[in-house]
């Protein structure tokens, strides 16, 4: 109306101009610190990480931590070497020409995600068991980072710290942020997909619904031992009788963002759903859930065990405490044991990693609820409850920081870098040792200067046929004789050995022994390597002359 005065906050430019109230700035400036601490507490959890990593000589070490550890670094490097060719040809064509040089990766068995992640990161950061590492710190620290956020929601900032810090300080976290393993980015996704859920619940739109189900995804896709967080949005709807949420266009959504780039996938390697999966179960279901539930608790230190399990109790006599956040993470822990009282493998503490984190989450938030009197009663009691917090925590990271059972060293990157720069030798066919086929094999990928230069041969596989975990063993060839005969129809150029101590060997390793000592004029013993740390075996490399 004309003659009518105009408020500061009625006129259109005054918000772009920034004239907000004091209130809006105090709360900006709160959130602003907020993410500020976040992130130097995400550095300090990578930071950590590396640390470990560091002192306990991960990154200098062989891929003997784990049976599966080369083949998930192989299967990056191929998919880095992929990218980098341009996409030369069909993703299938390529990986079949990779095989035949690099025979031991399983990407088709193994969901993608992992490879293709680690790929793009070699691409850009180089290939070596550093840059691998550094993914597995970064799901680590990820993981950490969540239990971080959701704890802090209760317990606040020192309390979430804490809980990151006691968590990476488990033995288990330890071991296997130090391998080129998948568990741990599964377990960062299937974090995510439970703080993804809560964002659901408390708004409910379409992005968070896509953003859950993306989350769900990528668990899926990393390894299918994540494949339970699928269930999870269900799951907590009905615990939490948000049954109004099922109605909504959102929840679809939610599992359309889940099926879309998972039912692809699962449908073309469904011929291979029992490939390196055990037959039979040994015990049944009822008498396996006591010894997971003990198996869970030893994740965590004596002591540290004692306080989950009192946190736990005193979560379990107060109820009212319970809300969406504990709903999540107790799904999240038996989400995580369900699937592995349900399928055969055997229960590791890989497996294990979610369930514990879940765990000390729930332990925190007990505490926090049990502890809230002493905290309100002024200040003493404010302070002298996150002190002790620290110093507990600090004393259980002195004790266990870089002291997890590591795995025995042996000197291949010696021998395979005196092939490597041999140039006689380039591109040629090699028989790598019996007994550390895949590390030998991974190390070449490494050091190989045009890859996928040489042609290298399991022995296991050349000579012998044996089930995904060694049984069921057939032997090809039945002497020494007859391996003689086989390499004179086609031969090698190179045989990489190393001597034994333990007994008993396999019968193709035996043959392989007996002729290598008995045929000196056909296999030339052209280099040799002492042991070197805590390889108690020697090395030599063998020449074949026709």
């Amino acid at each position: 109306m004309p003659g009518r005065a105009k408020t500061l906050t009625s006129i259109p430019w005054a918000a772009k101009e920034g004239h907000h109230s004091p209130l809006y700035w105090r709360q900006k400036a709160i959130g602003g610190r907020k993410a500020l601490s976040s992130v130097l507490v995400a550095a300090a959890f990578l930071l950590l990480c590396l640390l470990v990593q560091g002192a306990t000589g991960a990154w200098h070490a062989a891929f003997v931590a784990y049976p599966d550890e080369p083949s998930h670094f192989i299967g990056g490097v191929m998919v880095r070497d992929y990218l980098a060719s341009g996409l030369s040809s069909t993703p299938y064509r390529f990986a079949q020409n990779y095989y035949a040089h690099y025979p031991f990766f399983a990407i088709e068995y193994w969901p993608p995600l992992f490879y293709i992640l680690t790929g793009v990161w070699f691409l850009l950061a180089g290939v070596g068991r550093f840059q691998a590492l550094l993914v597995s710190a970064g799901a680590a620290a990820g993981m950490a980072w969540i239990l971080y956020a959701l704890v802090r929601k209760r317990g606040g900032f020192v309390a979430g710290c804490c809980a990151g810090f006691l968590f990476l300080s488990l033995p288990e976290v330890q071991r296997w942020m130090c391998a080129v393993m998948v568990d741990e980015m599964v377990g960062f996704f299937c974090l995510a997909a439970a703080v993804r859920l809560l964002s659901y619940f408390e708004r409910p739109t379409a992005r968070n619904a896509i953003y859950c189900g993306l989350c769900c995804a990528c668990a899926t896709l990393t390894k299918y031992s994540g494949a339970y967080v699928c269930v999870m949005p269900l799951a907590a709807c009905l615990c939490l009788r948000r049954f109004s949420l099922l109605r909504k266009p959102s929840f679809l959504a939610l599992h359309l963002a889940i099926a879309l780039p998972v039912v692809p996938w699962v449908v073309w390697t469904a011929k291979l759903y029992a490939v390196g999966l055990p037959h039979e179960q040994g015990e049944p279901i009822a008498r396996r859930v006591g010894p997971l539930l003990v198996q869970l608790l030893r994740m965590f230190p004596p002591v540290l065990m004692v306080v989950v399990i009192l946190g736990l109790l005193a979560l379990i006599v107060m109820p009212r405490v319970w809300r969406a956040d504990l709903i999540a993470l107790g799904l999240l822990c038996a989400g995580g044991l369900a699937l592995l009282l349900l399928s055969p493998v055997r229960p590791e503490g890989r497996y294990l990693l979610v369930a514990s984190a879940a765990l000390l989450a729930l332990s925190f938030a007990g505490w926090v609820a049990a502890l809230e009197p002493l905290r309100r009663r002024g200040a003493m009691g404010a302070r002298i409850v996150p002190a002790l917090a620290v110093v507990f925590t600090l004393s259980i990271a002195a004790a266990h920081l870089c002291g997890y059972p590591r795995p025995p060293e042996y000197s291949i990157q010696p021998v395979v870098k005196a092939i490597v720069d041999h140039p006689a030798w380039a591109g040629k066919r090699i028989i790598v040792a019996p007994d550390l086929e895949g590390p030998m094999i991974a190390a070449f990928a490494i050091q190989d200067r045009h890859r996928p230069g040489y042609e290298l041969l399991r022995p296991g596989k050349l000579f012998a046929k044996q089930d995904w975990f060694g049984g069921h063993y057939v032997e090809l060839v039945r002497s020494p004789e007859e391996m003689m005969a086989f390499l004179r129809r086609a031969p090698v150029d190179l045989i990489v050995w190393r001597l034994q101590l333990r007994t008993p060997l396999k019968a193709h390793v035996r043959f392989m022994d007996e002729m290598l000592r008995n045929y000196p004029l056909s296999w030339r013993r052209v280099a040799a390597f002492g042991a070197a740390g805590g390889d108690p075996s020697s090395w030599v490399v063998y020449e074949f002359a026709p």
